[in-house]
């Protein structure tokens, strides 16, 4: 292997992992070119990187590296998450997760439907995830799917019906807590920012190149269980109407 392919290929992990992205203009272009235009740089990075169980995302002339699953090195543990989320209990990990799954759909819903929405609001998650859970139980009931998810979505929505919408303290805006269901999307939104992730501005949270390339990526390549179980629980309850 030429040196100085090697050299850039590990110039070019070497900001991925400490940079936010590496862009066809600014800084980094000479990189971002080598990339694209030699293959055995794109090939030894491509591979540096499966080794570490890392992905690169190439999204709208701009690279982002990605953590792959049951990666310890650098991506989170569920009581890793747990301390930086602020909640105690797995159930409300779980939660959060599935609003996490809430933030990706509001701007994205699969390879062929893209939702353009510039921002969301606090408000907007928290109809999501009502709607969404709701539809998600009801459907598990009416079909009586045999799946280890549906004890799982119904405990999600139990925990979630339990809790206010807003703690009557809240009266000067709403504080990140998991003490309701607006303090509980607000954990998660401060998370996607503190992540950069998000950008807030007066209450409105808009999505960063980073988290499109995530979720175009994710749903493209990735989908995951609970994209499958949602899709599923979508299918049938459209099939159940036409009958």
């Amino acid at each position: 292997m030429d040196q100085k392919n090697l050299e850039k290929a590990i110039g070019l992990l070497t900001v991925l992992l400490t940079e936010d992205a590496v862009t066809a203009t600014g800084k980094y272009e000479s990189l971002y070119r080598a990339y694209h235009e030699n293959s055995e740089v794109s090939d030894v990075l491509d591979l540096m990187l499966r080794k570490m169980k890392l992905r690169v995302y190439d999204y709208q002339e701009a690279l982002y590296v990605c953590i792959g699953e049951q990666n310890r090195a650098f991506g989170y543990s569920n009581e890793e998450l747990k301390r930086l989320l602020g909640v105690r209990l797995n159930k409300e990990l779980y939660l959060c997760y599935y609003i996490m799954y809430q933030i990706a759909a509001s701007f994205y819903q699969d390879s062929a439907t893209y939702n353009y929405t510039e921002y969301i609001k606090l408000s907007d998650l928290l109809t999501a995830t009502d709607a969404a859970l709701a539809s998600a139980v009801g459907a598990l009931h009416r079909f009586s799917m045999d799946t280890p998810e549906e004890k799982s979505f119904t405990a999600l929505a139990a925990l979630w019906d339990e809790l206010p919408l807003v703690l009557s303290e809240d009266v000067q805006g709403i504080r990140a807590g998991r003490g309701s269901k607006s303090g509980m999307v607000k954990l998660v939104l401060n998370f996607f920012v503190s992540q950069g992730l998000l950008l807030e501005s007066t209450e409105r949270f808009y999505p960063s190149g980073r988290l499109h390339a995530l979720i175009h990526l994710y749903f493209e390549e990735e989908k995951g269980r609970l994209y499958e179980m949602q899709a599923r629980l979508g299918k049938e309850e459209v099939e159940s109407a036409a009958d």
